[in-house]
């Protein structure tokens, strides 16, 4: 894996395999957003098992499909800090290694983001729309008010398939929600989500985002 910055306080990290980027990441992106999990100290056996019984996928196939269901993940900085104190001992080697990344950096606040390499500019895009959301006050208080142009009907159908999905806590919807929207309106579409009437917010809100993305760059 290879790490940039992205930001002043954002950084990417490239892998060049899914299940390794999964692996990596779950236990520290379900920390931090999962519907069960969030705010727990948890084993992979736990999440498995639960996630094949409350993911889209899972209840289909009666299988973990995780590590083919993501391939962007998303955290803050702080995040890392109960892997660091031992909460989640045993730590595998894969978790091992990215906590040794930032470990330089421990007590800093900043976003990490990740994707596969060679990243698609949407997922790419959709990651760093995360990490703004979480790092810039001023760039939050921009998407939520493009935000509020949305129809309530339009805005309880994303959260709802949010709710659905088994990846999201209810916390992070106005976050998914904005992130969606400028690069994952394709997704929603796979879903049978009615995305007509979203292309202008879209527009709207990509245009915020390279605005902040640029006046950020390091």
């Amino acid at each position: 894996m290879r790490v940039k910055k992205i930001t002043k306080n954002i950084f990417h990290i490239n892998f060049y395999n899914q299940q390794n980027l999964c692996l990596t990441f779950l236990r520290f992106q379900e920390y931090f957003e999962s519907p069960k999990f969030k705010g727990e100290i948890f084993t992979l056996k736990e999440y498995t098992r639960w996630y094949i019984s409350n993911s889209l996928k899972g209840k289909k196939t009666g299988k973990f499909t995780y590590c083919k269901d993501w391939s962007g993940f998303n955290i803050p900085s702080e995040i890392l800090e109960p892997f660091y104190l031992g909460k989640f001992n045993p730590l595998s080697k894969k978790e091992k290694k990215l906590l040794d990344l930032f470990k330089k950096k421990r007590g800093d606040k900043f976003y990490i983001i990740a994707t596969l390499s060679p990243s698609l500019k949407s997922a790419l895009k959709h990651e760093i729309a995360h990490g703004l959301f979480y790092t810039n006050p001023r760039y939050k208080k921009d998407v939520l008010k493009i935000l509020r142009d949305v129809k309530k009907e339009k805005i309880e159908k994303i959260h709802s398939y949010l709710s659905q999905s088994g990846g999201y806590h209810k916390d992070v919807w106005d976050d998914e929600t904005q992130a969606y929207i400028i690069s994952g309106l394709n997704k929603l579409k796979k879903y049978g989500f009615e995305v007509s009437g979203l292309s202008n917010i879209s527009k709207k809100l990509n245009f915020i985002l390279k605005k902040y993305a640029k006046d950020q760059t390091p």
